[in-house]
């Protein structure tokens, strides 16, 4: 988790050195030990008066000398999981306190207080599970004020126990007396509770509770291969043993998913036995936020094969929370520890659905609720940077920065495919945690109900709506609920560079090249291989590459065979080629051929994410993808056993009426020619792709001399070709931005479109 304290506008000089002073916090200074922090301040400096929460963050009075001191200590020694967003003061008169207190919250005044994220389990509360002689020894909901479940369980603001899904339970003499002491790292940890007086866990088989020692017993489920469904901090998850071969046939068929990759838990020293780990990667893995991180497995790994086929990475966590640790140290080894949810749609977070008991052998729950859900974040490093897949749990609702002010509230509601919303207010941005693909009525149920959610949250009735400019979106529907709002169409494409820019604090012009699946243009087709140039105020499309037909429309996008023979049909002289392609995959070749010759069923499209699927498909990598882009994830590991290489293929760019082409049907006729191994053709094609994109770069800003590119989309997940683009648009004098904040995929989209709809309204920009 990325823990940042502001530098507030405050001129210490303005400050008397004694007196009275009333300070008031806003960010994230609520549930974060900030309040026993001030105390202990106060203490220190010999200073009276109080401190209380509010609906707008902490509110602190203190009176006496050293106070810019003081001040200053507070700034710079702020508890690290505290964010101060703004900090204002005021002198106001001198009343004489005899000592500093700690009142009650004030629930009233208009709410302005960010909310932390669920925080992975800290140090000292690890040492006192392992510690026989503590009241906590292995018990599986310990948490502190520096940890523990936030978001998931606030269900309003203040952040006070009776506003979160502990509400219940009553606390215990030994409890309380923690919570009421200022000088306890527990004092006022909304959710602290023990064995005595906290939550407990229980475990299901068929919908029936087993008597006995539910952590004992869903251990021997584990054991016996079969599969467990466990409740953690945003949802459950799906576990069993990763070195089981029947657990994980087991698995994958109890959630439909035959290839895709799952994510595993495990603690660092099992980690280090099947991946490379980089310092890097090491404080990812040990942050607060604790994410699935994608690491090298070690060559000869044999999780790899079972865990993610075709694959060179493994996505491992820790164990975040005390249950998951739990697990982890008395079983001995890695789980998987996989979402539980039906393909593609929210985690499931209630005791209740009815989906739950299909998809697991047992359940091991607990009466702690979930208000709401956050899947587990996926990472990697790049650059030495963060770099999401996925910004969830551990990172949500953690603000963005903007390099503006929004004079509305807008709320954008994201893409059809890994959605997020986004809520934007002043200069900040609030990115909603991954809810899925809103294809289904459940997925958008979801995001219907997150949106009620940071809405009350946070106070916010939005002004202007923005959606994606598809009007087949499903999520579109629930600008509905707003009538009274205007609502702002953002092209795919531009929102994922005005993300990039948003994220990056950029307001000045840049050439964005947008490279992903598919989008809706703004001539009604099938976008995906774009390049801007602009910024904030307006993108202008000056390139693209050259559309190919797209047979099927969607369904080339799950059986890139499609894809595969419209390439080799754009090729000339390549007709008997593509019907040896057609029969090998057992297809009916001849009227597949004719319906592509023809342009029939489908349509043009410039996705460069439709090219991978076709590349892959054409180098054996398979003809379908069983989870969306395997093919091209299948291309880049094959690539990246391939040693670097200097030449890249031919490919063409053209100018028509001042917008710039990329063509890489020439690269495509010579990988077919190409007489060496897969990985190197593969690699080749990465580096050819590359090089062109570089070529589009010099022509797009020949004439305006923008230095500075932005790349973006979802096929910049691939983190190889981010790369070799990124090195040769330095190496010819560009500055590159890429993301760190959210996802090149469409789980940023949200931002972008909520930024570009803000701006609208900014006339500084």
């Amino acid at each position: 988790m990325q823990t940042r304290n502001a530098s507030p506008d405050l001129r210490l000089a303005d400050i008397k050195e004694d007196g009275r002073l009333r300070l008031h916090f806003s960010g994230i200074v609520q549930g974060v030990g900030f309040r026993p922090f001030l105390y202990r301040a106060a203490e220190k400096f010999g200073l009276k008066g109080f401190v209380k929460n509010t609906s707008a963050g902490v509110t602190l009075e203190v009176e006496g000398g050293r106070l810019s001191e003081f001040v200053r200590h507070i700034v710079r020694h702020a508890p690290p999981l505290s964010r101060i967003e703004t900090l204002r003061f005021e002198t106001i008169p001198v009343r004489h306190a005899t000592k500093f207190n700690i009142l009650a919250s004030n629930p009233h005044g208009q709410k302005n207080v960010l909310v932390s994220p669920d925080i992975a389990l800290c140090r000292n509360c690890q040492k006192e599970m392992a510690d026989p002689g503590d009241r906590r020894h292995a018990y599986p909901f310990t948490n502190c004020t520096d940890c523990g479940p936030r978001f998931t369980i606030i269900e309003d603001l203040p952040y006070d126990r009776p506003q979160t899904t502990m509400k219940g339970f009553k606390m215990c003499p030994d409890c309380r007396r923690e919570y009421q002491s200022p000088s306890d790292r527990r004092y006022h940890a909304q959710p602290v509770s023990c064995p005595h007086c906290g939550p407990k866990l229980k475990l299901l088989v068929k919908g029936r509770e087993r008597k006995g020692d539910a952590l004992a017993l869903a251990l021997k489920i584990l054991r016996a291969d079969k599969v467990l469904a466990v409740k953690g901090v945003g949802g459950f998850h799906l576990a069993c043993r990763a070195a089981s071969a029947a657990a994980m046939a087991r698995l994958r068929h109890l959630k439909q998913r035959s290839g895709k990759p799952f994510a595993l838990m495990a603690d660092l020293a099992m980690i280090r036995q099947h991946c490379l780990i980089s310092q890097k990667e090491k404080e990812l893995l040990t942050s607060p936020a604790a994410p699935i991180v994608l690491l090298a497995a070690r060559p000869g790994n044999k999780l790899v094969a079972r865990i993610a086929p075709g694959q060179n990475r493994l996505g491992f966590m820790l164990p975040y929370s005390p249950l998951h640790r739990l697990l982890i140290e008395k079983m001995g080894e890695p789980l998987v520890m996989t979402s539980a949810n039906r393909r593609d749609e929210p985690i499931i977070f209630r005791d209740a659905d009815t989906e739950l008991p299909g998809l697991s052998n047992a359940i091991l729950s607990h009466d702690r609720s979930i208000h709401t859900f956050a899947d587990d974040s996926v990472v990697c490093s790049f650059d030495k940077e963060i770099y999401f897949f996925r910004r969830s749990r551990g990172f949500v609702p953690l603000p963005i920065r903007l390099p503006f002010s929004s004079p509305e509230t807008v709320l954008a509601l994201g893409a059809m495919l890994k959605t997020t919303f986004t809520l934007i207010y002043g200069n900040l941005a609030l990115v909603s945690q991954h809810i899925g693909d809103t294809e289904t009525a459940t997925a958008l149920a979801a995001e219907k109900q997150a949106v009620s959610h940071f809405l009350t949250l946070f106070a916010r009735r939005p002004s202007l709506i923005a959606v994606d400019s598809h009007p087949a979106y499903p999520n579109r529907l629930l600008a509905a609920d707003f009538p009274h709002c205007e609502i702002v169409e953002v092209q795919h494409h531009r929102a994922h560079i005005a993300s990039l820019l948003a994220e990056s604090g950029e307001t000045g012009k840049v050439l964005g090249i947008a490279l992903d699946g598919s989008g809706y243009g703004d001539d009604g087709t099938v976008w995906g291989g774009e390049f801007f140039l602009g910024n904030l105020r307006g993108l202008k499309r000056v390139g693209h590459l050259l559309p190919q037909f797209l047979p099927g429309g969607d369904a080339a996008a799950r059986e890139p065979w499609r894809m595969a023979l419209s390439l080799l049909l754009a090729l000339p002289g390549a007709e008997k080629t593509a019907g040896r392609f057609a029969d090998k995959f057992g297809l009916k070749g001849e009227q597949v051929l004719e319906s592509i010759v023809q342009r029939r069923g489908g349509v043009m499209t410039s996705s460069c994410g439709r090219l991978f699927d076709g590349v892959a498909a054409l180098l054996g990598m398979g003809d379908r993808n069983s989870y969306e882009g395997e093919l091209p994830s299948l291309l880049q590991a094959e690539a990246e056993k391939a040693r670097p290489q200097k030449k890249p293929y031919p490919f063409a760019i053209e100018n028509k009426a001042g917008i710039f082409i990329l063509n890489m049907l020439p690269a495509v006729a010579a990988m077919l020619q190409d007489k060496r191994g897969r990985a190197e053709k593969a690699r080749c094609f990465h580096l050819t792709l590359a090089s062109g994109l570089l070529d589009m770069a010099l022509n797009c800003t020949c004439v305006s001399g923008i230095q500075k590119a932005a790349l973006s989309g979802g096929v910049f997940q691939n983190t190889l070709l981010l790369k070799m683009s990124r090195d040769l648009l330095k190496k010819n004098g560009f500055q590159v931005l890429h993301h760190t904040q959210v996802p090149a995929n469409d789980g940023g989209i949200s931002l972008g479109q909520a930024a570009l709809a803000a701006a609208k309204y900014h006339k500084e920009l």
